[in-house]
């Protein structure tokens, strides 16, 4: 029987769990459909490529559904999260390939923030909850799962001695479960709390570095993906927010820009830029600091697509 405190309670998390399905992305969106095409153009050239891909969406079913099977066991999830991710980065035949040195020169096992522009490569993966995993959550009958999203950087944390997290949007029901046990940082939905977002965003990522001060957090400052809603391709960046610099800043943690680019006969490329720990709280002075890692990404991401016309 309910309790009084349940039936409270109830409302509450109904509405947030409707907000956070409202929010996610839905198949038939134009613009979504206009930029899975692209990356599909830009990604499927290579047969190793489509091979790979169907591997890792095997591998994101496999690890959901064992997730899933030891949610109550979090130490698990976070371990079996750090292998997967490992896993991903493999078959995306992520690495390094500028910038190693730079890597080098950091202490090893500090934290990190590492900023770097919002690729699709996962929306070629995106699986249905019902259907394929028997989690029935209203309106949520497709979703993109979260390793893929950014086990790319996996590489980046392995050569600084940390273990890869990243910041999103939130998940609904047993998938925001396995995403706080991960200790991947949530973004709550902007409907709910539309002021203020930095500082709960920076109260997460405290607590993350004071419980696992060995984590590389990956954000991505465009909030969204690369191309979608300025209706380009997967490497024409959208300006950069700074919520991300601020939090950096505000903790005096080292920020490591990243450029990704798929090369479709070689795999997933980084390049990595000078980290630095921003030397200012301003937010203007975050905002320059943000269209400068923005502009040196987009170069790079220039040069690599004229290499591969």
């Amino acid at each position: 029987m309910n309790t009084e405190t349940d039936i409270e309670k109830a409302p509450v998390e109904a509405g947030y769990l409707d907000a956070v399905v409202s929010k996610k992305p839905r198949r038939d969106d134009e613009r979504e459909i206009i930029i899975v095409g692209k990356i599909r153009e830009q990604v499927f050239r290579r047969e190793w490529a489509m091979g790979a891909f169907a591997s890792i969406r095997e591998l994101q079913l496999h690890y959901l559904h064992e997730a899933i099977s030891r949610i109550d066991e979090p130490k698990a999830v976070y371990e079996l999260t750090q292998r997967t991710l490992g896993e991903i980065a493999r078959l995306f035949r992520a690495e390094v390939v500028e910038g190693v040195n730079l890597l080098e020169a950091i202490p090893k096992g500090q934290p990190a923030l590492v900023m770097t522009n919002h690729l699709g490569t996962y929306k070629l993966l995106g699986i249905e909850p019902k259907a394929e995993l028997g989690v029935d959550i209203a309106g949520y009958d497709f979703m993109y799962p979260s390793p893929a999203y950014f086990a790319s950087l996996k590489p980046v944390a392995d050569a600084i001695g940390n273990d890869l997290l990243y910041v999103s949007d939130d998940f609904p029901g047993v998938f925001g479960s396995i995403h706080r046990e991960a200790g991947f940082i949530h973004v709550p939905p902007k409907t709910l709390q539309s002021e203020g977002r930095t500082g709960v965003l920076l109260e997460q990522t405290a607590t993350a570095f004071k419980t696992r001060p060995n984590s590389a957090i990956v954000n991505y400052p465009e909030g969204g993906t690369s191309g979608k809603y300025n209706e380009l391709g997967p490497y024409d960046l959208d300006p950069f927010k700074t919520g991300g610099y601020v939090i950096a800043s505000q903790l005096e943690t080292r920020v490591i820009p990243v450029a990704q680019y798929f090369d479709p006969k070689h795999g997933l490329r980084l390049k990595i830029f000078p980290p630095y720990v921003p030397a200012s709280t301003d937010k203007e002075a975050n905002r320059d600091r943000a269209e400068l890692d923005r502009r040196g990404m987009q170069e790079w991401l220039d040069k690599c697509q004229a290499a591969h016309r």
